[in-house]
């Protein structure tokens, strides 16, 4: 189902007083609420100096399962539960001593009803305990959906690229 478009005015009086972008989509407030959930899971991808904890993120997450892969090195992981997010990150993240990530760009939300598709790319790194450095970059597919008045990360994918070619 489309998202419903409520015009300013009347189509006529709206384009002939109103620029396109002044007419609002009944689904910007959901779309608002995705980016503001968005912006926490970039916050807890970036802790700084401070250590990782996937924890924080348990709340952007469905509580009865989800699907993430995520490429990363030689690896892909898959992961079915945020308890296995958890076990997975926490540790991936524990020898890194500062970390932090950036959107490039600005991402893109679909809105349908009660589900959401994001699509975003950052860059980042930081460094290690040992004091090497280390970069990052990733494209990011999210599929989100409201439960419980809640909009809920229910997929995850990520896919690395080299940093030079995300950053401007």
């Amino acid at each position: 189902m489309e998202p419903a478009w409520i015009a300013i005015f009347s189509p006529t009086d709206a384009a002939r007083h109103h620029p396109p972008e002044r007419t609002l989509k009944m689904s910007d407030t959901a779309e608002t609420e995705i980016r503001r959930q968005l912006d926490r899971w970039f916050s807890a991808w970036s802790p700084g100096d401070s250590p990782f904890d996937a924890e924080s993120m348990r709340s952007l997450f469905a509580d009865d399962g989800i699907h993430v892969v995520d490429d990363f090195g030689d690896h892909v992981v898959t992961i079915g539960s945020f308890d296995d997010y958890v076990a997975t990150w926490n540790p991936v993240m524990a020898p890194i001593a500062s970390w932090a990530v950036r959107q490039v760009g600005q991402p893109v939300v679909h809105v349908a009803g009660d589900l959401a598709a994001v699509t975003f790319v950052f860059s980042g790194g930081g460094r290690t305990k040992d004091g090497d450095p280390l970069k990052i970059a990733q494209h990011g597919t999210q599929i989100w959906r409201k439960r419980g008045g809640t909009w809920v990360i229910v997929h995850e994918h990520l896919t690395s690229d080299k940093p030079e070619n995300v950053e401007g």
